[in-house]
């Protein structure tokens, strides 16, 4: 990780700026009116559900952390009970009113005071980007689970976010710390004992990775092997734009 860039961001929004930054952006991108198609999200769900499916617990207790308006909620609930966790109050309220059957908290783990040992898988997509302390969330993660019990997550990709000219400005109030595989690994080892980490969706084009993604090498690549191998070799050399990881609590 580069100097200029730390796990704990040293200016930090306050939290209800980083409260309103999410109401916001839930209220604009996870409303009432909007219906999830990019890519990347479906990919992330799709690999969250699968995941959480492979473990084959019966009827587990989940976390959905960082659970915005509940989309995801409302599809884990098919495996056991479900609680849903965010900072912003108003995408609560309206997870709420869309799933009145699960229940949902104004929480930030990091300063709850919640019993620990409480559930047995916790969910969080793309979510640790964007806390203040990632250590100390991690931490928390690990105290809200069971003795063994499971961790399914994604988060940007620093390699490739970094190298991505589509990336927006940050915003007020948004806080935006990614991680590398490697970091991420790091991050999680004196905790949980990572399963499966990979990477999904190769993408960017500034630096080495204008090569890497270059439509015209890649043609010439494709000529050989199969668009989707090297899709997959890209993905398992970390080049993908998320990341994802499974671990088990130690």
């Amino acid at each position: 990780m580069s100097e200029t860039q730390s796990v704990v961001d040293r200016a930090l929004p306050e939290e209800a700026d980083q409260q309103r930054f999410w109401n916001e952006w839930n209220a604009k991108h996870r409303g009432a009116q909007h219906t999830i198609v990019d890519a990347p999200t479906l990919k992330r769900r799709e690999t969250a559900l699968q995941w959480v499916r492979q473990l084959g617990l019966h009827r587990p207790r989940i976390l959905d952390l960082g659970c915005a308006t509940g989309w995801l909620s409302a599809e884990l609930s098919q495996f056991g009970d479900v609680v849903g966790i965010d900072i912003a109050d108003a995408s609560i309220a309206e997870a709420r009113r869309r799933y009145p059957d699960l229940q949902f908290e104004c929480d930030d783990i990091a300063n709850s005071t919640r019993n620990n040992g409480q559930f047995d898988v916790v969910v969080s997509l793309e979510t640790l980007s964007h806390v203040p302390d990632q250590a100390r969330f991690v931490k928390a993660i690990g105290a809200l689970l069971k003795p063994g019990g499971f961790l399914v997550l994604t988060t940007q990709n620093r390699l490739v976010f970094e190298r991505h000219a589509g990336v927006a400005p940050k915003a007020e109030g948004q806080i935006r710390q990614w991680l590398s595989p490697a970091e991420l690994r790091r991050l999680l080892s004196e905790d949980f004992v990572v399963k499966r980490l990979t990477t999904y969706l190769p993408e960017g084009h500034l630096g080495i990775l204008r090569l890497v993604n270059s439509e015209r090498i890649n043609g010439l690549v494709g000529r050989v092997f199969p668009q989707p191998a090297v899709q997959r070799a890209k993905e398992r050399l970390g080049l993908g734009q998320t990341i994802a990881v499974l671990a088990q609590r130690r």
